[in-house]
């Protein structure tokens, strides 16, 4: 009987729990660009104010493997890695994608549209580069819902984005969402929640801000001729004024002494 040495067991061990290494783990930002966050109103008062967002954006390839990330970053929440990200991993030899990331996904601030926008911003990059690769299923697990809202945001999420979906219980909150092929999906958001803001359009509302600026400086300083004037013709008038009581005050003396004398 062959004996399997310590060394040996020891290796086989740490060969057995060692974790495969991550092609993208040192992958870097390779674009940055801002969304509107759009004002939500409940009834006539507004119950989530308008905010900008930062989307960074990763894009890198490793021999067959190419990975499309997108993270959202919203001033006064709070950065942490498994938050506002969603991405999709290609493989180009097995002509397969994958959508992620394999826990449940969290969006901060919630139900602004976030997930949705993200969602669909990887469809339309799948769609432009590998249309016609298989898609791997999305795992359903109940515990990625707290509630039948939260349930029924991400039902509607990936049924607008053509999911067919197929629960393994009652509850309808375990089992998974597939498709067939990236071109069958739907790259669509909800656009009432969630703006692109083009460099293009930036550049046109400064422009136009100062133009109103130039405009509201020109008739700021032809109200402070107007005023000036007012100020001129004031003195003048009370100069005149001065003169008309100075002279009204002569005539009386001299009016006062004709009758005296």
């Amino acid at each position: 009987m062959n004996q399997v040495t310590s060394s040996e067991q020891d290796n086989n061990e740490q060969k057995i729990v060692t974790a495969p290494r991550d092609p993208f783990a040192r992958a870097r930002p390779t674009d940055v660009y801002w969304i509107q966050l759009k004002p939500i109103y409940k009834g006539r008062q507004i119950a989530h104010a308008e905010r900008l967002a930062r989307v960074t954006l990763i894009q890198e390839r490793a021999a067959h493997l190419e990975l499309f990330r997108l993270r959202v970053n919203t001033d006064g929440e709070s950065k942490t890695d498994d938050i506002n990200l969603m991405e999709v991993l290609v493989d180009h030899k097995n002509r397969r994608v994958r959508f992620g990331p394999l826990e449940h996904v969290r969006m901060q601030p919630a139900q602004r549209g976030l997930g949705g926008y993200l969602l669909a911003q990887l469809i339309e990059w799948c769609q432009r580069s590998c249309g016609d690769y298989s898609i791997t299923p999305i795992m359903l697990h109940a515990e990625e819902v707290s509630s039948e809202e939260s349930r029924l945001i991400r039902e509607k999420l990936l049924l607008r984005a053509g999911f067919d979906l197929s629960y393994a219980n009652e509850e309808r909150t375990a089992g998974r969402a597939q498709a067939n092929r990236v071109s069958s999906l739907i790259s669509s958001w909800n656009t009432e929640k969630v703006a692109a803001i083009q460099i293009s359009d930036i550049l046109n509302q400064l422009r136009e801000q100062e133009q109103l600026n130039r405009k509201q400086q020109a008739q700021l300083s032809q109200f402070q001729r107007v005023i000036d004037n007012f100020k001129n013709n004031e003195m003048n008038q009370r100069f005149a004024i001065g003169c008309l009581i100075v002279f009204a005050i002569f005539q009386a003396l001299m009016l006062l002494w004709v009758v005296m004398s």
